[in-house]
């Protein structure tokens, strides 16, 4: 098993602050980091910013791993429970975050709706869903 990368992304809404929402991701990332911003449109019009890192290095996201896990320790439970609905056909691990908590320095899972997504891909041999899933849980549970 072994995680390939961790992509961390969030949508800005005309009515939120960029620098606000970059300063929630940087929450959740023990180190220094290099976020990506691109502008879009929404469905009505209405501009959009996504703001995205990627981590790619095996230190780094061992580092953000472990620290991610341990802030989030009293919720292991939310994540585990969903593991099955968390997992894509790619082998990607979904989780969101609450952006507002987020800024406030806080790391709080929500099951849906506008937040900060880390996906975290996971790599096994043979890459099966089930193969998957047990990696995330032991990721979930141990650490990385």
């Amino acid at each position: 098993m072994k995680v390939e990368r961790i992509i961390i992304y969030a949508t800005v809404h005309s009515t939120e602050d960029a620098e606000k929402v970059a300063e929630a991701i940087a929450t959740l990332i023990p180190f220094e980091f290099e976020i990506i911003a691109s502008n879009a449109e929404g469905h009505f019009g209405n501009p959009l910013v996504f703001l995205e890192v990627e981590i790619d290095k095996k230190k780094e996201i061992r580092d953000f791993w472990n620290f991610f896990i341990e802030r989030i320790e009293d919720q292991k439970d939310l994540l585990l429970d969903e593991l099955d609905l968390r997992i894509d056909e790619d082998g990607f691990l979904h989780i969101r975050v609450d952006k507002q908590e987020a800024y406030l320095g806080r790391v709080v899972l929500i099951s849906h709706g506008d937040g900060i997504v880390v996906r975290v891909k996971i790599t096994t041999y043979p890459l099966k869903r089930e193969s998957v899933i047990n990696a995330a849980r032991e990721l979930i549970l141990k650490g990385y």
